[in-house]
């Protein structure tokens, strides 16, 4: 347990998982530069699936002020909602590496749930990540810093396999295809499947739930595929990064975008 972690209730979670020795764990970051992208919301989900893939897992919570995942994840274990999720919640200023070089050994899965950051921290987290999945509302105040945000992970060398972007809140489909022709004219795309608002969603987080644990069958299947797609792109990512990946040196990441970078096409 890295120095950092303010979890009370850590030990006695991970005490009822099957931890797995030697392991070497995959890092899965759900991030951007935005608050209210549904981050905490698709973290919390896949964290709940990958669990109950008998992964052991842990939800790592960066946001030390609104510790949204972590109390999320209390909730959880207070209700007795199985399979429980571990949750740690770690204060990124104390850590070049986010605490994750050292959590990442003896467990499957650490699924990360990061603040809206705005500067360098968010490319620091993307050369750590096996996969970054950036989730955006389909509107042009998400678009437009999410598109510059994947020009920038290409300017720092992190591969396309590493970062995805993902739609969530969605209200229509008319918003969506608008948004996936913007992804297009900025020569980007995002994940075929979306999350739609629903109030069911923010139900079942309410009272530490996740997504594919809704009752509606057609929720629970929407839900389900975003959450074997992430699957799928996390495990087509190979093998879990090297340690040496978590030895970063914070001066080589800078905000470099161009002033036209996220900016398509104009529309007629």
């Amino acid at each position: 347990m890295p120095a950092g972690v303010k979890c009370p209730a850590f030990r006695a979670i991970v005490g009822d998982l099957a931890e797995t020795p030697g392991a070497v764990a995959k890092v899965i970051a759900f991030a951007g530069h935005k608050g209210g992208t549904g981050k905490s919301l698709l973290a919390q989900g896949f964290a709940v699936q990958a669990a109950r893939n008998s992964h052991s897992v842990v939800l790592v919570d960066l946001d030390i002020d609104q510790q949204t995942s972590f109390e999320w994840a209390q909730a959880r274990l207070l209700n007795n909602y199985k399979p429980k999720v571990c949750a740690a919640l770690i204060d990124p200023a104390a850590h070049s590496d986010f605490g994750l070089g050292t959590a990442r050994l003896g467990f499957d899965v650490l699924v990360v749930d990061a603040p809206g950051w705005s500067d360098e921290r968010t490319l620091r987290l993307a050369a750590i990540a096996d996969l970054m999945v950036l989730p955006a509302t389909p509107t042009v105040a998400d678009l437009r810093p999410t598109i510059r945000l994947m020009h920038e992970l290409k300017g720092e060398g992190i591969p396309d396999s590493r970062d995805v972007i993902a739609f969530n809140h969605v209200r229509a489909a008319r918003e969506l295809t608008f948004a996936r022709t913007y992804l297009k004219e900025a020569g980007l795309a995002a994940l075929p499947k979306s999350i739609r608002e629903l109030l069911g969603y923010r139900t079942l987080q309410n009272v530490g739930r996740g997504i594919t644990e809704a009752t509606v069958a057609t929720v629970k299947k929407e839900a389900k595929e975003m959450m074997v797609l992430i699957d799928k792109m996390l495990q087509e990512a190979g093998p879990p990064q090297t340690e040496e990946r978590f030895k970063l040196e914070e001066e080589r990441f800078s905000l470099t975008a161009s002033p036209s970078a996220g900016k398509p096409k104009k529309r007629r």
